[in-house]
């Protein structure tokens, strides 16, 4: 299809997604080709509506368009039914004979058309060819089993575009979840609005059983909130004032006023159904390495055919051999021209991934392509990030050691003001709790990995980990006494330095969180070799994490570029790794493991768009069933495959050997392709 729409004049590239069954296409405006190219898809027998805001929406169907093909295909059965009943009964051939004839138009009404519309696009497709096996069939007198093969064929066409017509739904179902009006308050009053018309800052109001609008924060109420369509969480997450609620989220219960913080075409769902639809579109590498050898099986079949049809019987009769009539040698070349067209085998790898890419979007995993789960199936090392992924990333502080406690939690609360490192947030947070306000800064320096610093009051003070104090400042007993044992604890320590001299400690502890070591058990059981922590915390609090939550090793007081380095060993001790982390600080980390995954990527801009894959919500459950997923997508591509080769094969050989039929080369072809699309949705279950 994309081919034959590049080929109209004024078009200057044309692509067709697959999964969502869009056509898109460049053009010249000065041409403006866009009504010959829908005149050109219709004429395929397909539907087409335009897309966009200034274009007019395409004419309602009548009930023949819509089900013109459907008719025509029983029709066909029909006549077929007929001829048959009526041959046996010993009617007269002819009679028979035009009613298979009435049985190849009927059920070529679609197939005609595709193919004249090859034709002209200099395209050899299954329509092209089955159009010269019934016309051969026919001229060699077997009208019976030309009509059979096209009511086949035609009715494996359409029962395909059924099937298929499942694995688009993913979108839609996301598309559905997109309310049409935002009620905004302007002016002291509701006002109903489309949400395109809503701008930043703005207020809408949500009310009990409707769906929210837009991305942003409640300004006013509580209530629970449905975030399926966004995680997949299936249980309503109480929100309250200051929490985010994301577009497409479901209000159960109260009352709810919620500040917009994104337009609606960059809302997190949005970007979700933009994501889906383009990982569904590109090509993994099986799907690449298929392609290939469709281009090259086709032709070689074709040659074949006419080499069948023609050597024989020209051999024959120069050498006045009996091997056979001339029409015995083109029904096999026609059964070889069906075999010809790689139907099933084009179609066995992406059936499988657009059905495991809508599988895991409904389970709140974000797939950025089915590269990805290709690689999720041989990873067997998996590092994970610390704080925000192992532990809850709500760290607090549950310590202060000093002579002056508010004075150390000043000083400490001006430094961290300026950082937004989830331990930073904790100490500010703190602060105010205690009504402890900030000092102004100068010089402000972030020593990544180690802490940060700044002059304030005209004193030089840094707040940094244990280790990198005791290289750079004075840290003297009991001090580094009660240091240690906090991190024998668990806790994160923060040294404040005052000129070099440690005035006290901080001490801060974020939870493990309650699933961690369950999934890890269950990562265990699926075949990971290895679950490491990379962290840039202590020894002792990255052990005391990593028993917690179960891991095989804690590696710690880790720069990102040591973590990169990490990875790269793992690799070459494990073969493929996925690295686990929030997207932003382990950015170097995610960008050099094998497979990229960022974790409640709800809302997060920047985790969405540079992780290869997205857990969506803010924990690790789902993790497990990604990989699990992954490697049955592999196998269902592999069963796929080696369906599609093996069946064509066999038939084409025995073709060659004049033991193969029409019938047989339909279902090599057809009848292949619908066991290959049943085979793929099977992804679509839950499992």
């Amino acid at each position: 299809m994309g081919a034959s729409v590049a080929g109209i004049d004024g078009v200057l590239a044309a692509d067709v997604n697959f999964a969502s069954g869009l056509l898109t296409f460049e053009y010249d405006a000065a041409v403006d080709p866009r009504e010959a190219v829908a005149t050109l898809v219709r004429g395929t027998g397909h539907g087409v509506e335009p897309l966009g805001e200034d274009v007019a929406p395409a004419p309602p169907q009548t009930w023949w368009q819509r089900n013109r093909t459907t008719a025509a295909i029983a029709a066909s059965g029909q006549f077929i039914a007929t001829g048959w009943a009526l041959g046996v009964i010993g009617v007269p051939e002819i009679v028979s004979t035009v009613l298979y004839a009435l049985a190849i138009l009927a059920g070529g009404l679609i197939t005609w058309r595709r193919a004249w519309v090859s034709v002209k696009a200099r395209m050899l497709d299954m329509n092209v060819l089955m159009t010269i096996a019934v016309i051969g069939a026919a001229a060699i007198g077997e009208w019976q089993e030309g009509a059979t093969v096209i009511f086949l064929f035609a009715l494996g066409g359409w029962l395909e575009s059924r099937s298929l017509e499942r694995t688009r739904r993913s979108i839609r179902d996301l598309l559905a979840f997109e309310p049409e009006q935002a009620r905004v308050l302007r002016a002291g009053a509701e006002v109903l609005v489309p949400p395109a018309e809503v701008l930043l800052g703005e207020t809408i109001v949500v009310r009990p059983g409707e769906r929210v609008a837009l991305d942003g924060v409640i300004s006013s109420g509580d209530s629970a909130l449905d975030e399926a369509p966004i995680t997949g969480e299936s249980v309503p997450l109480d929100k309250t004032v200051g929490d985010r609620v994301f577009a497409g989220s479901l209000n159960t219960s109260g009352l709810l006023q919620v500040e917009v913080t994104a337009l609606a075409a960059d809302s997190t769902l949005s970007r979700i159904i933009f994501l889906v639809e383009e990982a569904q579109a590109a090509k993994a590498p099986a799907q690449q390495l298929v392609d290939r050898f469709s281009r090259l099986y086709t032709p070689i079949v074709v040659g074949l055919a006419v080499g069948i049809a023609t050597v024989p019987p020209l051999a024959a009769w120069i050498l006045g051999a009996e091997w056979g009539s001339f029409a015995s040698w083109l029904y096999r070349a026609l059964v070889l021209l069906v075999i010809s067209c790689p139907c099933a085998l084009v179609i066995s790898t992406p059936v499988a991934i657009v059905s495991a890419i809508t599988r895991a979007s409904r389970d709140g995993v974000l797939v950025k392509g089915g590269a990805f789960l290709e690689v999720a199936a041989k990873v067997r090392a998996i590092a994970f990030d610390k704080t925000g992924t192992l532990t809850n990333g709500r760290p607090a502080v549950v310590e202060i050691s000093a002579e002056n406690p508010r004075e150390l939690l000043e000083l400490a609360a001006s430094l961290e003001a300026n950082s937004n490192h989830p331990l930073a947030r904790a100490v500010v947070k703190h602060a105010e709790r205690e009504g402890v306000a900030p000092l102004a800064v100068e010089s402000f320096e972030e020593l990544p990995g180690r802490g940060v610093g700044a002059m304030i009051a005209g004193r030089h003070v840094r707040l940094v980990s244990p280790a990198f104090a005791a290289g750079i400042g004075d840290v003297r007993e009991p001090l580094a006494s009660s240091i240690s044992r906090a991190e024998e604890n668990g806790r994160t320590v923060l040294v404040l330095l005052n000129e070099g001299e440690a005035l006290g400690y901080i001490a801060v502890a974020d939870e493990v969180r309650e699933t961690a070591a369950g999934v890890m058990d269950e990562l265990r059981s699926a075949g990971m070799k290895h679950l490491v922590m990379l962290t840039g915390d202590n020894e002792r609090t990255a052990a005391a994490v990593a028993a917690d939550a179960g891991l095989t090793e804690s590696r710690s007081r880790l720069l990102p570029g040591d973590k990169t380095s990490a990875i790269t060993e793992l690799r070459h001790r494990y073969g493929a790794v996925a690295m686990v982390g929030d997207g932003v600080n382990d950015a170097p980390a995610l960008a050099a493991a094998d497979l990229g995954i960022a974790m409640g990527a709800a809302g997060s801009d920047t985790a969405v768009e540079t992780a290869d894959v997205a857990l969506m919500r803010d924990d690790l459950s789902a993790l497990p069933g990604f990989f699990d997923l992954g490697r049955r997508t592999v196998a269902n591509i592999r069963q796929n495959v080696a369906l599609s080769i093996v069946v064509k094969f066999a038939v084409l050989a025995l073709a060659v050997f004049g033991k193969a039929t029409l019938w047989m080369a339909v279902f090599a072809d057809t009848g292949v392709a619908l066991v290959v699309i049943a085979n793929g949705l099977r992804l679509l279950k839950k499992r």
